[in-house]
C-alpha cells in the first residue's frame, strides 16, 4: 500500500487540468478520496502551498549552496546587509531568524571563517556581541542579488503582472489567516 503522504519532487507534467481550465494534484486527490475525505478546494490549496513551500526551501538552498553558503548563512548576510551599519546583535539575529542563539553562533562561525562578517564586542555593553558585515560579505550579497533577480524573472516569466498581485494578495491573505490562528492558540494557552 502507498503512502499518505506527497513528495515535495512534483513534476509539472503530473498535474491535472479541471474542467475550468484549472490545475490540481490528481495524487492529492487520490490521497483524499482513499482516506474517506472529501475533495476540497481548501485542502487542496493548502496542500499545494506546503508543496510549493517545500520546493522554494530547496530551490533556496541549492541558489545558496551555488555560493558557497547555507540558507541560514545567506540569511544572515542578508539582515546584515540591509542595515545601515552592517550590523546586529547576534540575539537581534537570532530572534530575527526564529532559530537559538546557538545556531546564529554557529553560522556566523562560519561567516566569519570565510570572511563574509566578524564579530564586534558592544562597547557599551560587554554581554552584547555584534555580527558585522564585511566588505567581501557585502560584495558577495551585491553577487546574490543580481543573481537572484534573473532567477526571479525566469520563474515569474509565464505570469502577467495582474496574477502576481493576486498571488502576492492570496498568500499575504493566508499568512494573516495563519497569524489569527496563533494568536487564538497564545490567547487560549
Amino acid at each position: 500500500m502507498r503512502s499518505l503522504t506527497i513528495k515535495a519532487e512534483l513534476d509539472a507534467a503530473e498535474f491535472g487540468t479541471d474542467a475550468d481550465g484549472y490545475l490540481f494534484d490528481p495524487r492529492m486527490r487520490e490521497i483524499l478520496a482513499r482516506s474517506g475525505r472529501k475533495v476540497e478546494p481548501g485542502t487542496e490549496a493548502l496542500a499545494a502551498v506546503r508543496i510549493l513551500g517545500k520546493k522554494m526551501h530547496t530551490l533556496m538552498e541549492r541558489w545558496a549552496d551555488h555560493y558557497g553558503l547555507s540558507e541560514g548563512r545567506f540569511q544572515i548576510l542578508v539582515r546584515l546587509h540591509h542595515q545601515p551599519d552592517g550590523r546586529l546583535t547576534m540575539g537581534d539575529l537570532a530572534e530575527m531568524l526564529d532559530v537559538s542563539p546557538r545556531t546564529v553562533t554557529g553560522l556566523v562561525d562560519n561567516l566569519e571563517r570565510d570572511g563574509l562578517a566578524k564579530r564586534v564586542d558592544d562597547p557599551t555593553d560587554r554581554r552584547s556581541v555584534y555580527a558585522e558585515l564585511t566588505d567581501q560579505g557585502r560584495e558577495r550579497v551585491k553577487a546574490l542579488w543580481r543573481d537572484a533577480a534573473g532567477g526571479q524573472a525566469h520563474l515569474t516569466r509565464g505570469f502577467n503582472e495582474s496574477e502576481l498581485i493576486q498571488l502576492r494578495h492570496l498568500c499575504l491573505r493566508l499568512i494573516q489567516a495563519m497569524s489569527a490562528v496563533e494568536g487564538a492558540n497564545d490567547a487560549t494557552s
